[in-house]
């Protein structure tokens, strides 16, 4: 099958399937929901940011030309549909009619050229339009992009919800990196940001759902807005969320831990919904700049670390330990063998490295089952003479810095989610072009690089093992295995299913 005919296919069979499936969404208009979030965003420009909290809000907001649906797969959202070339170089993108931004302008063309253009000059996940040569307007609604060489995961790429493509007015996508208004096309509209308090969406009274489709479908579908507002509001304390839900201030919390999850359930007042995987534990090494430039110290940190306990301290009720970059059940997960804790191992590994027991930072944000991830690598690096010092700073200021500095830190952990998600060529990027560990490694490279342009299945299944089998043997990163979540939602909130993000369209309070 040619790969046009590969993503017409794949397109046409999402929405077939879904013409004929889904509940009748005939139910209650109006309500306000407060959603209780770990953290605030970093930015709420779509472009600029990859974090989760980022997300959470702005795909509320925005939307792309294809989106992923319930099963992660490419389908179209703000595009109709698209035409390949038999070179696999050219796609045409027809673009649904009617669209309007919430500045009650409607979507053409320049919109979407002008937004593609800003993300290629400077989008928070570059690698997933590198391969674009051209974004030309061919008529006032359809875009044709050509693109430098094949590049078997295009759709995939301009699907991604990890820092979305999202398609803005022109006069935004004018604006500097980092201060584009929150003027999106999607069914909430922003309404307000208080960096210390919360971010308030209302329902977009101008937004037309996709008329392809009967339900919500991942982040495409029919996105049919039942409230009239949503809030999230920004608490890290654990305990706060979970007094916040039970005493009816907040009807999502989400997440909370295993325990309270076990007093929940079974309580009429409350749905507590299980979300494993949600996201990969991981740990990275500052690759640029200090000790995590040496790869025996390296090593020899991740030979002392014993992913069991790590995993049963921070995530005691729902975790497993799997070292795969892309979540069990994706056609390239590889089932690698958990390393053992080796600490004599370490030892040796460790005099082999210029470390002379100097402090060496980590940073962590101040969410518990994070800190305590940082906490016990801490004691069991300490067991072979690493000197570590945890900083715990909030989301916000912690990804800055290991997002964009190559100073002041040296060990970072954090979930890594949407990746693995996505798939294997979206896992890899982020570490393309030294993007997670601060100096290019050119094995990766190369390795993203044959993966983009190669059509064949087996041969990629074949290229992502190579590229985990060098993230193991450089230890550019440790992924200790995956961890999930449990959301609690008030009874009240109907229709509510989780997803890598609360989706707050499809679902109405009773």
């Amino acid at each position: 099958m040619t790969l046009r005919k590969t993503y017409l296919a794949l397109a046409m069979s999402a929405l077939l399937a879904l013409s004929g499936a889904g509940p009748a969404l005939a139910q209650k208009k109006g309500g306000d929901v407060v959603i209780a979030m770990t953290a605030a965003p970093p930015s709420l420009d779509p472009h600029a940011t990859s974090a989760q909290v980022a997300r959470n809000v702005n795909l509320h907001i925005f939307e792309t030309l294809f989106a992923r649906d319930e099963n992660a797969r490419p389908v179209p959202d703000l595009a109709t549909g698209v035409n390949i070339s038999a070179d696999g170089l050219t796609y045409v993108f027809p673009l649904r009619a009617g669209v309007k931004f919430h500045n009650g302008k409607d979507m053409t063309s320049a919109d979407v050229v002008a937004s593609l253009e800003r993300y290629r000059k400077a989008g928070a996940s570059p690698s997933l339009v590198a391969a674009i040569d051209s974004v030309t307007a061919t008529g006032p609604l359809q875009v044709t992009i050509k693109l430098k060489t094949v590049q078997s995961t295009f759709l995939g790429n301009l699907s991604s919800p990890r820092a979305p493509i999202a398609i803005m007015p022109a006069e935004e996508a004018a604006k500097e990196m980092g201060k584009a208004s929150s003027v999106g096309t999607g069914p909430y509209r922003f309404v307000e940001y208080k960096p210390d308090s919360h971010i308030k969406v209302a329902r977009f009274d101008g937004y037309k759902p996709n008329p392809a489709y009967k339900d919500r479908d991942g982040f495409a579908g029919a996105k049919v807005a039942y409230l009239d507002s949503v809030t999230f509001r920004f608490m890290p304390e654990a305990g706060a969320r979970d007094a916040a839900l039970e005493t009816g201030q907040v009807q999502l919390n989400e997440t909370t831990d295993g325990p309270t999850a076990k007093r929940l359930r079974g309580n009429a007042n409350f749905q507590v919904i299980p979300v494993l995987p949600f996201a990969a534990m991981i740990l990275k090494f500052n690759m640029a700049k200090g000790i995590g430039a040496d790869p025996n110290f390296r090593r020899a940190v991740a030979q002392s670390l014993d992913f069991e306990e790590i995993m049963a301290v921070a995530y005691p009720d729902i975790y497993r330990i799997d070292t795969s970059w892309v979540y069990g059940g994706s056609a390239y997960h590889t089932n690698r063998k958990t390393p053992k804790q080796d600490l004599a191992g370490a030892k040796a590994t460790l005099a082999k490295s210029g470390y002379k027991g100097e402090k060496v930072t980590f940073i962590v944000h101040n969410d518990r089952p994070t800190v305590d991830t940082a906490t016990v690598i801490q004691q069991q690096a300490a067991q072979i003479g690493v000197n570590i010092d945890v900083k715990v700073a909030d989301w916000p200021t912690t990804s800055k810095m290991g997002l964009g500095s190559d100073d002041g830190w040296n060990l970072w952990t954090h979930g890594f989610g949407i990746e693995p998600y996505e798939g294997p060529a979206s896992a890899m990027s982020h570490w393309v072009k030294g993007q997670g560990q601060r100096k290019a490694d050119p094995v990766i490279d190369a390795l993203f690089d044959k993966f983009n342009g190669e059509m064949n299945v087996e041969v990629q299944k074949k290229l992502f093992a190579d590229f985990e089998d060098r993230m193991a043997d450089q230890t550019i990163a440790v992924n200790m295995g995956n961890y999930g979540l449990f959301q609690v939602a008030t009874s009240k909130l109907k229709n509510f299913k989780a997803y890598r993000i609360p989706r707050m369209w499809g679902v109405w309070l009773d």
